[in-house]
Formats: structure tokens, C-alpha cells, sequence
């Protein structure tokens, strides 16, 4: 079983790519995803996104959902991401109907989605319900700040057998997109006699530091001016801009 376990990871992680078509930003939801052509979003609400292949070359759906942490119950996104998949798996091993099994699970330190920690299994389901049979899921979870994220792929067992690769590769490279918290800022002109303690930044507001004292300059020209928030604001540092 062990050996079935690798063989799978080495499919899922190092065998398969996409080409993409499309790059889809969303900056409400939070994430990037690169989508092969014929593939289209369908939006069901503000924390449920659906994925298919108009072409129906691929019968698979794949689902991004987004839940919002309670933090008096999970103390870090991390906590949150493995209580669900701890959760999963259990609820995949006891169910009676569908009946599961997970013939893949991982949650090491080697998954990631993008730079953030992850886990992911693949399962197969058995349903008494003939009319809907046999079916197999690829599922990850993952988690940042105050939102935990849930990706997964669904479709027959045959077509997840043959697609298994295409369906990792787009779910995998999911970014969960960061806002950039850039600090407001304005230009002036500052002359010498007038920039008498003057520290050198970067032009996200950073100061610059040189042997663990601030880097100061003393010269006239035209620089960044922004608020220094641990100062009520009270204070503006400068940046000389060349």
C-alpha cells in the first residue's frame, strides 16, 4: 500500500502539467488560477466558485469554496486546515452511504498551495443509489488569514482515472492571492537646509537600516514623504528620489 501511496504522489506532483489559456485574477475571492482553453468559471455565490470544460473533453467539476475561520475555535489558518482534513478523512473511512476509501493522503510538509501549507487526498466513493454508482474526488485544503479554502475535483471514476493529472495540475496551481498593503504617499521638494534628519526608505515606506542604524541623508532633491503609523502619523519620513 505503501508503495501504491508513492507511485500516486509521483503521478499527481511531478508527471502532469497544463498549458494555460487563461489567467484568472479575482481580488474579491482572493486567488489566481490559470484555466486550460474551453474552460469557464461559473459563480454560484460570493463563497462558492464552479470550474468546467465546455468542450466536455473533461467531465470533471472543480469547486473552490471558501469558509470564514472561527478563531476562538482555530488558533491559525494552519490548525484550521489540518482539523478539516483530519475531518475528511474520517468522514470518508465511516461513512456507510456513499461508502469511501482514500487511496492517497497527504499532509507533510512537501504540499503546498503556492507559498502556503496544505494537505490533499484522493478517495473513491461507492454509492447503493445505482443510478449514481461510483465516483472519485481529489481534494485540498489550505488556509490564509481569516479564510480557509477547500479545492477539490469530482467526476467518474474513469474519466478521473485519465484526467486525474490535468485536474491536480490546474487545483495545484491555485494561488491564494495576497493584498499588497502599500502605505499612501506623496511627492515634495525638500531643500538642504530644510531635511535636517532625513532617514533613506524604500517605496513601500520601509526604513533602510545600514549596521543596525538608520541610513540618513542630508541633501537636497525631491522625495517620497509617508506616514509613519506607529507615530500616530505625528512624524513623516522622506525619500530622496534620484
Amino acid at each position: 500500500m505503501k508503495k501504491k501511496r508513492e507511485v500516486f504522489f509521483f503521478i499527481l506532483v511531478f508527471i502532469f502539467t497544463i498549458y494555460p489559456d487563461t489567467v484568472l485574477v479575482d481580488n474579491n475571492f482572493k486567488y489566481k488560477l490559470y484555466l486550460p482553453n474551453n474552460w469557464i468559471r461559473e459563480i454560484k455565490n460570493d463563497s462558492v466558485h464552479f470550474f468546467v470544460d465546455t468542450s466536455f473533453c473533461f467531465k470533471g467539476l472543480l469547486c473552490i469554496t471558501r469558509y470564514l475561520i472561527d478563531t476562538s475555535i482555530y488558533k491559525t489558518p494552519t490548525e484550521w486546515t489540518l482539523s478539516h482534513f483530519l475531518a475528511y478523512k474520517i468522514w470518508v473511512q465511516y461513512s456507510l452511504d456513499p461508502a469511501g476509501v482514500i487511496l492517497y493522503s497527504n499532509n507533510d510538509s512537501t504540499v503546498k498551495q503556492g507559498d502556503l501549507p496544505a494537505a490533499e487526498a484522493y478517495s473513491i466513493f461507492f454509492s447503493s443509489d445505482t443510478a449514481i454508482g461510483i465516483w472519485a474526488e481529489y481534494i485540498r485544503y489550505t488556509a490564509y488569514d481569516k479564510f480557509g479554502y477547500e479545492l477539490y475535483a469530482i467526476s467518474d471514476t474513469q474519466d478521473m482515472s485519465k484526467n486525474i493529472g490535468t485536474y491536480a495540475a490546474i487545483l495545484q496551481g491555485i494561488n491564494i492571492v495576497l493584498p499588497l498593503k502599500v502605505k499612501k504617499n506623496s511627492f515634495c521638494r525638500i531643500n538642504f537646509n530644510k531635511s535636517k534628519n532625513i532617514l533613506l526608505c524604500d517605496l513601500l515606506g520601509r526604513t533602510i537600516f545600514f549596521k543596525g542604524q538608520h541610513f540618513r541623508r542630508k541633501q537636497s532633491g525631491i522625495y517620497i514623504k509617508y506616514q509613519k503609523e506607529n507615530l500616530n502619523n505625528r512624524n513623516k519620513d522622506l525619500e530622496l528620489i534620484k
